[in-house]
């Protein structure tokens, strides 16, 4: 007679492929990347692993409107950094397939003439929807990233405009880039993206640029009397590579600022309580959504509201209070 075998999945062994991403593989970087963006018990499993190896990599965030030149202007960056021998991750969001789901992989195109550096790594993610301008994965890239020896980690929002704050929570620097003549200093107060940005970068100022400067330092007259640290406004010419290193030296002042003031680890900190927030909020509605479809409970409430017979409130409470009474109990 056989014996029963468990119906339990078996855990599955990374060892191997977490010795070769240590030993600083590129194909084992990016097999680890691809299984924390679609398999979240993989990433829970190598993440644990990786945890101990990280040394403390520093995240620039690159926000602003389509068109701006942000793919650009980070090659530009990425190049000049390398040359002095630090080695950086890019993390570019492009907005994503209604079909597939997949990343248009632009940003990539743009960035063609880094690609081959052996000091830099691209990677190209779908938003996949996702409001705030970060795919939820790009969190996980971050720190995979920082373990992989990754001294600088550059990240490109999709550009959206008034979804780009959730750079805010993953970058301790946020740079925010503008052009002459893209609606200038309005969209940057109508999107909310000036109380976010730590430096302001005016690109393509070959097409002028001294209104909107004039503009933006009006705006920061009043935006940053509670803060200790006014954003900089730098010009630049990202195809012909000019303001770079001003740009780098605004964001090494930045830095600085945020290390004597102690904000970087109060900002570190901050952005480990939102993924963790995120990521029980997520385990959560996973879970309950699950159960919910074995059920059928989720197409009768469904039903009700549309009959009129209930509202959508109550529908949520009838569904939240027994859990929530159970996690009470549980804390």
């Amino acid at each position: 007679m056989k014996s029963r075998q468990s119906t339990d999945a078996p855990i599955k062994n990374y060892d191997n492929l977490i010795q070769h991403f240590l030993d600083r593989d590129k194909k084992a970087l990016a097999r680890i990347i691809t299984l924390a963006e679609n398999d979240p018990e993989a990433a829970r499993i190598i993440l644990s692993k990786l945890c101990r190896h990280i040394h403390g990599a520093y995240i620039v965030g690159f926000t602003g409107t389509p068109g701006s030149g942000k793919s650009t202007l980070i090659s530009k960056l990425v190049t000049f950094l390398s040359e002095k021998g630090f080695k950086i991750g890019i993390i570019s969001v492009d907005p994503s397939s209604p079909y597939s789901q997949g990343a248009f992989l632009g940003d990539r195109v743009r960035m063609r003439e880094i690609i081959l550096d052996p000091n830099v790594f691209i990677r190209s993610v779908a938003s996949r929807g996702r409001l705030g301008g970060l795919a939820k994965a790009v969190f996980d890239i971050a720190i995979l990233y920082d373990a992989y020896g990754m001294d600088y980690i550059l990240v490109e929002t999709v550009g959206a405009g008034q979804s780009e704050v959730d750079i805010f929570r993953l970058a301790y620097t946020v740079i925010l880039v503008t052009v002459p003549g893209l609606g200038d200093s309005v969209q940057v107060q109508k999107a909310g993206l000036l109380e976010i940005a730590d430096i302001m970068v005016i690109n393509k100022s070959d097409l002028g640029g001294d209104f909107l400067k004039i503009n933006l330092n009006m705006m920061l007259d009043s935006y940053t009397r509670q803060r200790s640290w006014r954003p900089p406004i730098i010009r630049t010419i990202a195809t012909d590579g000019k303001g770079i290193t001003e740009l780098f030296q605004a964001i090494q002042e930045h830095r600085e600022h945020l290390e004597l003031s102690n904000n970087l680890m109060m900002k570190k900190r901050a952005n480990i309580r939102y993924r963790l927030q995120s990521l029980i909020e997520s385990y959560l509605f996973e879970r309950i959504l699950e159960k919910l479809s074995i059920t059928k409970k989720f197409d009768n409430l469904i039903e009700k509201i549309l009959s009129g017979s209930q509202d959508i409130y109550s529908a949520a409470h009838e569904i939240l209070q027994p859990l929530l009474k159970k996690v009470e109990k549980s804390l």
